[in-house]
């Protein structure tokens, strides 16, 4: 099952994007302890794009906490957990099982969209509340900070290019939506900066067809 959901993962990925590109410093300096990853939550395939990052290309075990788990349980087997807004008890329970994911794997990665939920990336980075961020820290106080940042944009092609990009390690320390706003606001007018590929998606039939041999018989049209 676990590399089926993968290949699901990796279909939806090159279906979706033209190219997923890493900005800045490869790989970045994550310490070999566990991490709270959290970045902007924009587009549909954010939790895809963190399985590539985290384990496809960093070899980390990710875990990501999802609201509606029920509906695609299958996540599981690359390590999502339900986390319902209406049930406690399960809550409680995927808090507890990543303490002991830390404590088993001290590599993993807890991915968290502190804004809460998908929005559209005009509305920038929405203000996420403090308190969770602090609670978080309570509850994992082994785990360090690390924000990273998802820019979907385009390269004159049918499909559209994702720019990634790390910050530096912390503690949590409440200016975590400063650092992400920074960082997602940087991505802005890197589209043809070098960058280094994390993926290479499918071209688009108009990028490989060439009808340039019937040039001369379309040319009586002009």
């Amino acid at each position: 099952m676990h590399r089926l959901v993968e290949a699901l993962l990796w279909f939806d990925l090159y279906r979706a994007f033209r190219r997923v590109c890493w900005v800045g410093e490869w790989p970045p300096s994550l310490p070999d302890r566990p991490v709270i990853a959290y970045a902007n939550h924009h587009h549909f395939y954010d939790g895809h794009l963190a399985w590539l990052l985290f384990q496809a290309r960093l070899g980390r075990p990710p875990t990501l906490w999802m609201a509606e788990w029920d509906r695609f349980p299958f996540f599981a087997a690359v390590g999502a957990q339900p986390f319902p807004p209406d049930d406690a008890t399960r809550r409680a329970a995927t808090i507890r099982r990543t303490a002991r994911r830390f404590r088993d794997r001290p590599r993993t990665v807890l991915v968290y969209y502190p804004e809460g939920t998908l929005h559209a990336p005009d509305q920038g980075i929405r203000t996420f509340s403090g308190t969770a961020v602090q609670r978080l820290a309570r509850l994992y106080p082994e785990a360090q900070w690390w924000p990273y940042a998802v820019r979907v944009t385009w390269r004159d092609e049918a499909d559209p290019t994702v720019l990634l990009a790390g910050g530096t390690v912390h503690d949590a320390d409440g200016r975590e939506h400063t650092r992400l706003e920074r960082l997602w606001e940087d991505l802005h007018g890197v589209s043809r900066r070098p960058t280094r590929p994390l993926l290479q998606g499918s071209e688009s039939l108009e990028e490989w067809w060439d009808f340039s041999f019937a040039s001369s018989f379309f040319e009586r049209y002009l």
